[in-house]
């Protein structure tokens, strides 16, 4: 077991770092690409391993550290699916264009390690980044969960 924050996040950026580079290649391709079993595998590994930071980790700074990834993870979403909602509205505007490249890293640092699951809700990546942040909203509530729990013990006398 990850015994200290630092060792955490090494993992975690390892961890995230190779979901990445597993799933890039389809979902920057999609709906042209096909998403395989090897992304699915890799999709449920990142999932598994954020679930199991909710419940395992007791350290404050790591349920910290935690708790803003997933934060970010949702607004991210929420940003990539504003973004490409008004696209074709506003699509060749100069101002737009600028904003919309604000997408591209909140895309892949947050629903590109899930993207394994849009085999199954096979939606344009617009909406399964609005997906992948509510996952990651239901994840931090239960990062807050636990950590009131952890300071509901600490308190007991």
């Amino acid at each position: 077991m990850v015994r200290s924050t630092k060792q955490y996040v090494a993992l975690f950026v390892v961890l995230l770092i190779a979901i990445i580079s597993i799933n890039a290649w389809p979902a920057s391709l999609y709906p042209d690409g096909s998403i395989g079993l090897l992304q699915i595998a890799a999709s449920f590994v990142w999932l598994i391993f954020l679930t199991a930071s909710v419940v395992l980790i007791r350290e404050e700074k790591t349920l910290l550290f935690v708790f803003y990834y997933l934060s970010f993870g949702f607004v991210a979403g929420t940003v990539v699916y504003l973004i490409t909602f008004f696209e074709r509205y506003w699509l060749g505007d100069f101002w737009f264009d600028i904003v919309s490249a604000i997408q591209y890293p909140f895309y892949y640092l947050f629903a590109v390690p899930l993207f394994g699951f849009n085999a199954w809700f096979d939606v344009l990546y617009g909406q399964f980044a609005l997906f992948a942040g509510f996952a990651y909203i239901v994840l931090a509530i239960g990062v807050s969960v636990q950590s009131k729990k952890i300071e509901a013990k600490r308190l007991r006398y």
